[in-house]
């Protein structure tokens, strides 16, 4: 008793401090329930005020942050999987918010409520007698397993949730990935990309084989198989590596290349080619992407690939804005790239927004890699809008949050006052729209931004509804019933003329490639972040290609806005070329006929991707 009067003690000032200190650790820690990942920190206060510290007090707030922080971890992750296998579900990131803090202002209200009821002492005499009762009854032993699962189980909980050992540990090569633009002028020099993955799709630091190069290729008129080539290709190749392996293998700045090494090579042919790559580690060769080499003009355009929906640690994402530039530039290898980080949250950081900007433009550069200032304006009772802008700048007032703008008539005015003040073009694109908790309604869109729509990213395919036997992918956190109105395919029928486009819409730091769906979505995958969001996006990210004559923002975007582009839904870069009577698709793509019976001839290029096709978690590609 004399213990918890001195702690009590407000006369003495270092019990005022210690006091002051262990209250603000609580806090803390009580903040930390809310994170993903980083509850760890929470659950390491709550222990260590439950073990270390004398005060029964401290002991009880330590067992509450703890249990806390492993209940809230459990509950979270259930529902984050609930929504990526297909089952209705709520959402995870407000639960996240309202989980942690709601079980530890229980404890006050809970101990307020003892209070009042114990004010009658013949109730708290009785208690304490059952208490001291049930005390006496339990043997040392068994007071000790108590204490032990007390402190052991929270720790099991947020263990089971953020770390899995095998993605830790196992960054063995399992396959290689070969890159190399898709267009390619003929008789010039262009960079091809080598990279081995692990079972995860990460690049393998300890990957030490050796390559070599040999080249199939294919007449652009009649796809006979050319046999006499001329083409300059790389000698053979051992690459050096790491003893043990890394999740972040392209952050190893030693020299070595660590499972990526970039080769120059000239084909002097006109004519579709695939690259193969022999492998002395796999015993396997490995296809490139299909690479269509002709003597390109600016009537002749070129295929760029590219990324325009991710999100980075400025939001609900995770990594700085840096890394995500970075991965998509020389990790993904991107053409282009937008990063449209959430309005609501990169909105609420001080210098947020011109920090996205500021990067996004020092990011770009002209003729190697294209970026575009983007945002995304998160309204739940209209659909989702992520915005990309043709010029440097990205729109800051009003805040394209839907606390701010909340109306989509609202949010249409906004774009029409920038685009005019800066003179620059916006385009706006609906996705995931099928979602039960971002339905879109169609009929309010504005033909002046939408021109193209999001079919594919990691929460799925929106092209048909969840249940649609024409939904070959799926898509998470579908409506209780089957709802009409919401997908693709009912704008189309509405009327509507867009585009299909792909994109990753990552929260996991990979943009262009992301990992979620594979194991690698877990807590402990660098760039660790603090939201639960990749935990529920299963699915593979897709990718864009664009027509451009170049690789500049305005070629790229003027692409993107006259819709001459096409979707891939991995991270595979196959050749499509499609025409009606020789009319391509994109600028309007309208054809005349004189008649409904009038002939029309279809023709229909696909060159796939060598590269094998993503899957779902836990069965990746590399594993598949």
């Amino acid at each position: 008793m004399s213990e918890d009067r001195t702690f009590h003690n407000k006369k003495s000032p270092k019990k005022i401090l210690t006091h002051f200190i262990l209250l603000f650790f609580f806090i803390v820690g009580a903040y930390t329930t809310t994170t993903y990942f980083f509850s760890f920190i929470g659950l390491i206060i709550g222990l260590v005020y439950f073990l270390l510290i004398p005060n029964r007090q401290v002991k009880r707030l330590g067992i509450l942050l703890s249990w806390t922080i492993g209940i809230t971890t459990i509950i979270i992750n259930g529902i984050a999987l609930s929504n990526a296998s297909g089952a209705p579900a709520l959402s995870t990131v407000y639960f996240a918010l309202i989980i942690g803090p709601s079980l530890i202002a229980a404890y006050p209200i809970g101990f307020t409520i003892w209070k009042k009821i114990t004010k009658n002492r013949t109730v708290t005499h009785r208690f304490s007698l059952k208490l001291k009762e049930f005390n006496k009854k339990l043997s040392k032993n068994t007071k000790k397993a108590l204490k032990i699962l007390i402190i052991i189980l929270p720790c099991v909980f947020w263990w089971s949730v953020n770390i899995d050992l095998n993605v830790m540990i196992d960054n063995d090569t399992r396959l290689l990935w070969v890159h190399a633009p898709s267009s390619a002028q003929i008789e010039s020099n262009f960079i091809v990309t080598v990279e081995a993955w692990d079972a995860y799709e990460r690049l393998s630091a300890t990957y030490k084989g050796t390559v070599d190069f040999s080249i199939t290729s294919y007449n652009l008129t009649n796809y006979s198989l050319l046999t006499n080539v001329n083409a300059t290709l790389p000698n053979n190749y051992s690459f050096s590596g790491q003893f043990f392996g890394s999740d972040i293998a392209y952050e190893i700045r030693d020299g070595k290349d660590n499972g990526l090494h970039t080769f120059d090579v000239k084909i002097n042919t006109i004519g579709l080619h695939y690259l193969l790559v022999s492998d002395s580690l796999t015993k396997n060769t490995y296809w490139s992407n299909p690479i269509i080499v002709n003597n390109y003009t600016i009537s002749n355009n070129k295929i760029y690939w590219g990324d325009i929906h991710g999100h980075s640690g400025l939001s609900d994402g995770s990594g700085t804005p840096e890394h995500h530039f970075y991965y998509a530039r020389n990790v993904a290898c991107l053409d282009f790239n937008a990063l449209t980080d959430h309005g609501e949250t990169v909105g609420l950081l001080i210098g947020g927004l011109d920090s996205l900007e500021k990067t996004t433009n020092e990011a770009y550069e002209p003729g190697a890699f294209v970026t575009f200032p983007g945002i995304e304006w998160t309204n739940t009772k209209t659909g989702h809008y992520t915005c990309i802008f043709s010029g440097n700048k990205l729109i800051k007032k009003p805040l394209l949050s839907f606390m701010v703008v909340t109306t989509i008539q609202q949010f249409w005015e906004a774009l029409d006052e920038f685009t005019a003040s800066t003179g620059c073009k916006a385009l706006a694109l609906p996705h995931h729209t099928t979602k039960e908790e971002y339905p879109q309604d169609w009929t309010l869109i504005n033909p002046k931004y939408v021109k193209i729509v999001e079919v594919v990213s990691t929460h799925g395919e929106s092209l048909f509804e969840q249940r649609d036997p024409y939904n070959y992918m799926g898509c998470g956190d579908p409506p209780p019933e089957f709802t009409y109105g919401t997908a693709i395919m009912d704008a189309f029928k509405m009327g509507y003329r867009m585009t299909l486009y792909a994109s990753s819409d990552q929260h996991d730091g990979h943009p262009g490639h992301s990992l979620s769906h594979t194991n690698a979505y877990i807590g402990h995958q660098h760039p660790w972040t603090i939201w639960p969001n990749r935990v529920d996006l299963p699915y593979p990210g897709g990718l864009t290609a664009v027509f451009a004559s170049n690789l500049t923002r305005e070629s790229v975007f003027s692409g993107i806005e006259n819709q001459r582009i096409y979707a891939t839904s991995d991270h595979g870069r196959p050749f499509l070329n499609f025409t009606i009577n020789g009319t391509h698709v994109g600028d309007g793509s309208k054809l005349q006929v004189s008649n409904p019976a009038t002939h029309r001839e279809l023709n229909i290029l696909l060159a796939q991707d060598g590269a094998a096709a993503a899957n779902l978690r836990p069965q990746a590609a590399s594993v598949t």
